[in-house]
């Protein structure tokens, strides 16, 4: 039986976390962690979705007349978000005339996982962009109906739209764009389109990514950020205009090629996130990120949170170019993954 395989890979931000959420320029790297999506048709009328990472048994459905699922058990903890995205694709599919038969889909996240924590590589982006394309291969590309492409960036937004409805909580989308695009991108929201630029990073530079101890919930850090510029718009502004500022540095410095000035708009954006704690009455720095900032700068090189902060992965980077091999050596109690750049972004195959 025809089977369909969708991979795509998880992502790091760079640079530019809260204040792309304003339009400022954001900076993400795909890296090499994938989550897969597996399909195969099923006989009779019920469908089912296993998603590994949740730990409970498979989600059934039917389809009803317009293709769309109709969900017969209640959803284990974390599974709205794929099912989300699961209705949306096969609405998607049905206004361009794909045909949907019932089909087990597995999703298999446990590379953005370490055991049971999640470690803040974007496994919620992979997991959409992964059970988007595989939806798409199986329903349209299979039947001849996909004539055009649809974009890089009208992909992002209508999976943005799809995992969070209301737009005034949605996240940025950027992980989207890296599981979409791979590679390094620079990233901006456009009202509600979304800007993409495939860029390279300046030469001769070391990256190394920490794990500072403690999976992190992203939308209480946004929802934080959110309440800020309502609460407190004087400093909401302020810090943003540091953040665009900051951001643009590292654009700039990004289309010159000029290492020096990109380590310096890490540094100033891992200082600010520094002191975002009290303004946010949340722990965006974290100890762990303390102490792995004070490791990384006792060495020469600079340490900012990736993404939202409170836990997760911190970025440690300089332009030495045995930095790495260093860090490791000089500060072994750091927790360093070995997160590598991803030049693919999502894959799909029929076997």
């Amino acid at each position: 039986m025809t089977s369909w395989v969708a991979s795509a890979p998880g992502k790091a931000v760079l640079l530019g976390e809260y204040a792309v959420l304003d339009g400022a320029p954001a900076l993400v790297q795909a890296v090499n962690r994938r989550c897969t999506a597996r399909l195969v048709p099923v006989a009779g009328q019920i469908g089912r979705v296993e998603a590994l990472q949740l730990d409970s048994r498979p989600v059934r459905f039917v389809l009803d007349g317009h293709g769309r699922p109709r969900w017969q058990d209640d959803f284990p903890p974390g599974f709205a978000p794929a099912a989300a995205v699961i209705e949306s694709v096969l609405a998607y599919i049905g206004r361009h005339a794909g045909r949907v038969v019932p089909f087990a889909l597995r999703i298999d996240s446990g590379a953005l996982f370490s055991g049971a924590t999640k470690l803040g590589i974007g496994s919620s982006g992979a997991t959409a962009v992964a059970i988007d394309a595989v939806l798409k291969a199986a329903f349209l590309e299979h039947q001849g109906l996909a004539e055009k492409q649809e974009s890089a960036s009208a992909a992002v937004t209508r999976l943005r739209a799809a995992q969070q409805p209301d737009a005034a909580r949605a996240g940025s989308g950027i992980d989207l764009a890296a599981s979409l695009c791979g590679g390094m991108l620079q990233f901006r929201l456009a009202g509600d389109a979304v800007e993409l630029e495939a860029v390279r990073l300046p030469r001769d530079l070391s990256l190394v990514f920490v794990w500072a101890g403690r999976p992190a919930a992203t939308s209480a850090f946004l929802d934080a950020w959110r309440q800020l510029e309502s609460s407190s718009p004087g400093d909401h502004a302020e810090l943003l205009a540091t953040m665009r500022t900051l951001a643009e540095a590292g654009r700039r410095a990004v289309a010159d090629a000029d290492g020096a000035a990109f380590l310096d708009a890490l540094a100033g954006y891992g200082c600010i996130m520094g002191k975002m704690n009290d303004l946010l009455g949340q722990e965006v720095m974290t100890a762990g990120h303390r102490h792995a900032a004070a490791a990384v700068q006792r060495m020469g090189g600079v340490y900012k949170p990736c993404g939202a902060g409170g836990g997760d992965i911190g970025l440690a980077a300089s332009d030495e170019p045995d930095f790495g091999r260093r860090l490791r050596q000089l500060a072994p109690d750091l927790t360093t993954l070995d997160l590598q750049p991803d030049e693919h972004g999502v894959r799909v195959e029929q076997e």
